[in-house]
C-alpha cells in the first residue's frame, strides 16, 4: 500500500477513536446528579406547546433564553420521553459533533495533528463533559457557534493553496453553500444562546484587518450577517429590554478576576484538587496557550483563533455597563473553550515538533501525558459536591418518610419543578403546596401559611435559592416560630426541614410502635418510630460526614410532672457511645414543657441522633435517658458503606 495513502487512513482511525472517547466520557454516569432547577425548566418548557414555548422564548418574559433548544427538547420527548437520561442524551450528541468539527478547523488552520490533538482535548475537556450532560442549551450553543466558525473558514478564498482548497472560482467548499450554513449556524446559535452571537464580531474584525480577505467576500458576509441581524432583531429588541432592568456595573473592576475565574472553569471544571496542583495544571495550560499565540499570531489568517477567544470575553465585560448579569456563569462563555484548545493543541505540537527532531516518535509520550493531565480534575465530576441539587435524593427521602396526612411547601414557589418531576414517578405522598414568589416584610405569611398547615401534622419544608426570594428566611422562621422541629436535612442546593403543628395527639398514631418505658420523674414513652435499624455511620449527602438516625418518640405524663429533657444514644455492649442526640431549643420539649401536659394527653418528640461517622460496623443498642438513667428501645445494626 502506498505510504502516502496510509496517512488519512491512520488520520481518520484516531479520530474515530477520539470521538468513541468522547462518547463514552459524556455518557458514562449520564444520571449520576439528579435534575437541577434549571433542567426542569427545560423539562417544563418541553412539555408546553409550540406556540406557548415561542410566545415565552421570543419575548424573554417567563424565560430569559430563545426557543430553539426547547423545541429541540420537546420534539425529543415526544419521540423517546423525558427520563433523567433521555433529555440530557440531546446534549450528548451535540457534545460529540462538536469534536469532529474542532477536528475539521484545526485541521483546516493548520494541519491535521493539529486538529487530532484539538480533537482530543476537545473529547476529554471537564468544562465540555459537564455540559454535554446537562440538559440545557449550552451544549448545542457551542456546537453551533463553532460550526459557524468552520463554515466562515470554508467561505474564506484559498489562502495559498495551503489551508483553504480553491475551487475554479477560487472559493473553499462550494463558496455559496460556505455562506448559507455559516447563516444557518450563526442564526440556530442566537435562537439557542445568546452569547453564541459574540463570536460574529470577531469575524468581522479579523475581516477589517486582513484587508485581502474582506475585499474579496464584504459583499457575501455582509448579505449574510444582515439577513441573520434582520431575522434575529424582534429577538434582540426583547433581550435589550430585558438586560436594563438590571443594575449596571463597571467592566474594569475585577476584570483579571473573572478571565481568571474562566481560566480556572474551563481547564478544571468540578476538579476536586489540592491548590498545588490546580497551580501545576494551570500554569502548564498557561504556557501552552502562550506559546500557541506567539504561533498564530504571525500569521494574519490564523489571528482569527485569539479574536475568536478575546471577543465573548470583551464583549460581555462591555455589557456589564447595561447589566451586572453579563458574566452570570461561567457556562454562558462555553463559545471560548475550543479556541483555548486550539491554542493549546498549536502550543502541544510546536513542542512536539522539536521532540521529533530527537526521535521520530519522541513526541507521543508528550502528547498522551499531557491529555492525562487534562483528565486529573474529571472525576470530580461525579461527586456528591459537584451536586447543584440534590432533588432526586430529596423527593425520595419524603417518598419514605412523609406519611398521606402530611404536607409538603416548596419554596419559593419557582423551584417546585425539579420536586415535582421526581414526585410525579415516585408517587410521593403528601399534599404538595407553594406559595410565594418572593417575600419581603411587606408580605402577607399568615393566611397563607395557615392554609399550608390546616390539619397536616406534620409539615415538610423545602426551601431552594432562597438568597434570591427570601434572604431574611421568614418563611422558615414563621414555622420555627410556632412549632416544633421534626428533623432538618441539608442535600446539596436545598435545605429540607420538618415542622409539627400536631405534635399533640390523643392516641397513639397508627404508623408507631408501641412501648412501655417509664421513668422515674412521671415521664412514658408509649410509642417510637425509628428510620432504619441498618445505617452505615459515614453519611456524605444530606448532613455531611456523619449520618443521623431520626426517632420520634410519643411520650406521656404524671401530673406534676418537673420540666426536663431526655436524650437518647447510641451504644455498644461495652456502654460506649457512639451516637447522641443533638441538642436542639425547637423541640417539643421545649415548645411545650411537660409541667404542662394534660392528663392522658400524647405528646409528639422527634430526635435526631448523630453517629459518630468512626463508628465500626457491630450491633448496637438505642437507649432513651433522663439524667443517668437510660432505658433500651431497640438494637440497630451499623454496617460499611
Amino acid at each position: 500500500m502506498n505510504y502516502k495513502n496510509t496517512i488519512p487512513l491512520i488520520t481518520h482511525t484516531c479520530l474515530l477513536a477520539i470521538i468513541l472517547i468522547g462518547f463514552s466520557l459524556r455518557t458514562y454516569n449520564l444520571t449520576y446528579h439528579s435534575i437541577w432547577f434549571d433542567e426542569s425548566v427545560s423539562i417544563r418548557w418541553a412539555k408546553e406547546s409550540v406556540p406557548r414555548i415561542l410566545d415565552v422564548s421570543l419575548n424573554l418574559v417567563e424565560d430569559r433564553l430563545p426557543p430553539l433548544y426547547y423545541l429541540l427538547l420537546k420534539f425529543w420527548g415526544t419521540l423517546v420521553g423525558l427520563s433523567e437520561w433521555s433529555v440530557r442524551y440531546p446534549s450528548v450528541i451535540f457534545g460529540v459533533l462538536l469534536i469532529p468539527i474542532m477536528y475539521k478547523i484545526g485541521s483546516r488552520l493548520f494541519n491535521s495533528e493539529v486538529g487530532l490533538v484539538t480533537a482530543m482535548l476537545t473529547a476529554c475537556n471537564p468544562f465540555l463533559i459537564w455540559y454535554s450532560q446537562e440538559a440545557r442549551m449550552y451544549s448545542l450553543a457551542v456546537c453551533l457557534a463553532s460550526l459557524a466558525v468552520l463554515c466562515f473558514i470554508y467561505a474564506m478564498p484559498n489562502k495559498s493553496g495551503v489551508h483553504c482548497p480553491s475551487t475554479s472560482k477560487g472559493r473553499g467548499w462550494g463558496g455559496v453553500l460556505a455562506w448559507i450554513g455559516f447563516g444557518l449556524a450563526s442564526l440556530a446559535g442566537l435562537y439557542t444562546h445568546l452569547y453564541t452571537g459574540f463570536l460574529l464580531p470577531a469575524l468581522l474584525i479579523w475581516l477589517l484587518i486582513t484587508p485581502r480577505y474582506f475585499k474579496k467576500v464584504w459583499l457575501s458576509f455582509g448579505l449574510t450577517m444582515g439577513t441573520v441581524s434582520f431575522l434575529f432583531f424582534p429577538l434582540a429588541i426583547a433581550n435589550w429590554r430585558f438586560s436594563g432592568e438590571s443594575s449596571s456595573a463597571n467592566p474594569l473592576i475585577g476584570m483579571g478576576e473573572r478571565a481568571f475565574r474562566l481560566l480556572e472553569a474551563f481547564v478544571m471544571w468540578k476538579g476536586n484538587l489540592s491548590s498545588d496542583m490546580r497551580t501545576f495544571i494551570l500554569g502548564m495550560v498557561g504556557i501552552f496557550v502562550i506559546i500557541g499565540i506567539m504561533i498564530v499570531i504571525r500569521h494574519a489568517y490564523n489571528r482569527l483563533i485569539i479574536l475568536l477567544l478575546i471577543t465573548p470575553f470583551i464583549i460581555a465585560s462591555i455589557l456589564l455597563i447595561r447589566s451586572d448579569l453579563a458574566f452570570y456563569g461561567e457556562r454562558y462563555f462555553i463559545i471560548m473553550v475550543p479556541w483555548m484548545l486550539l491554542l493549546v493543541a498549536v502550543g502541544i505540537t510546536t513542542v512536539s515538533k522539536q521532540l521529533k527532531t530527537i526521535s521520530r516518535y519522541a513526541h507521543l509520550p508528550f502528547i498522551v501525558s499531557f491529555i492525562m493531565v487534562m483528565l486529573i480534575p474529571l472525576p470530580g465530576q461525579w461527586h456528591v459536591s459537584s451536586a447543584k441539587e440534590a432533588w432526586r435524593q430529596t423527593t425520595a427521602y419524603l417518598t419514605s418518610h412523609a406519611h398521606a396526612d402530611e404536607s409538603i411547601f416548596i419554596h419559593p414557589e419557582w423551584v417546585r419543578f425539579p420536586y415535582q418531576y421526581y414526585a410525579d414517578y415516585m408517587n410521593t405522598p403528601g399534599k404538595t403546596y407553594a406559595a410565594f414568589f418572593a417575600v419581603d416584610e411587606n408580605t402577607e405569611l399568615d393566611a397563607p401559611l395557615n392554609g399550608v398547615v390546616k390539619n397536616h401534622p406534620v409539615v415538610w419544608l423545602i426551601q431552594s435559592h432562597t438568597e434570591l426570594s427570601d434572604p431574611d428566611l421568614r418563611v422558615e422562621n414563621w414555622f420555627a416560630e410556632r412549632y416544633p422541629l421534626v428533623t432538618e436535612l441539608y442535600p446539596p442546593g436545598i435545605k429540607l426541614k420538618g415542622y409539627a403543628p400536631g405534635y399533640q395527639y390523643e392516641q397513639l398514631p397508627y404508623h408507631a410502635i408501641p412501648t412501655n418505658i417509664t421513668f422515674s420523674e412521671g415521664l412514658h414513652v408509649i410509642g417510637y418510630e425509628i428510620d432504619s435499624t441498618l445505617l452505615i455511620p459515614h453519611e456524605d449527602l444530606f448532613h455531611p460526614p456523619s449520618n443521623w438516625i431520626h426517632v420520634t418518640l410519643y411520650w406521656t405524663a404524671d401530673l406534676n410532672t418537673p420540666d426536663i429533657f431526655p436524650y437518647v444514644h447510641l451504644i455498644d455492649n461495652f456502654g460506649a457511645v457512639w451516637g447522641a442526640s443533638l441538642e436542639r431549643g425547637n423541640d417539643s420539649f421545649h415548645f411545650y414543657p411537660p409541667s404542662r401536659w394534660q392528663a392522658g394527653q400524647i405528646i409528639r418528640h422527634d430526635v435526631d441522633v448523630n453517629l459518630n461517622p468512626n463508628a465500626p460496623p457491630s450491633n448496637y443498642n438505642l437507649v432513651v435517658g433522663i439524667d443517668d438513667v437510660k432505658q433500651k428501645l431497640i438494637d440497630i445494626i451499623l454496617c460499611k458503606k
